[in-house]
């Protein structure tokens, strides 16, 4: 009986003892939403299917009218990157951080290989 109350304890202990390792989540508040329309930039069509990326992880594809919606990016500097079939990939930093709650409007022109 005594054993296993100690390997219930150590085994307590090793989960609190773990749970303040590892990258740490923000709580909801801290994250933006970055949403918007990919078009071709010669005729201003829209683009389904292309992938929009932001700060390399968290990724969408765009609907039949090319708008896509990306939440939960954690607040601070931030990158996009987008690509569709037949068309050249596109990138940049945003030129403004995003604040905690934010929703921001990104409009991708991509070019026609």
């Amino acid at each position: 009986m005594v054993h296993h109350l100690r390997a219930a304890f150590v085994l307590i202990f090793a989960g609190v003892a773990l749970s303040g390792c590892g990258p740490q989540v923000p709580p909801a508040g801290n994250y933006a939403t970055v949403y918007g329309v990919a078009v071709d930039a010669a005729s201003n069509a829209p683009i389904p299917g292309a992938t929009v990326t932001i700060n390399v992880v968290s990724t969408a594809n765009t609907d039949s009218s090319g708008n896509f919606r990306i939440s939960t990016i954690p607040s601070g500097p931030w990158q996009w990157q987008a690509q569709a079939p037949n068309y050249q990939p596109k990138g940049d930093t945003g030129p403004i951080p995003l604040m905690a709650g934010e929703q921001r409007y990104l409009a991708i022109q991509l070019q026609h290989t």
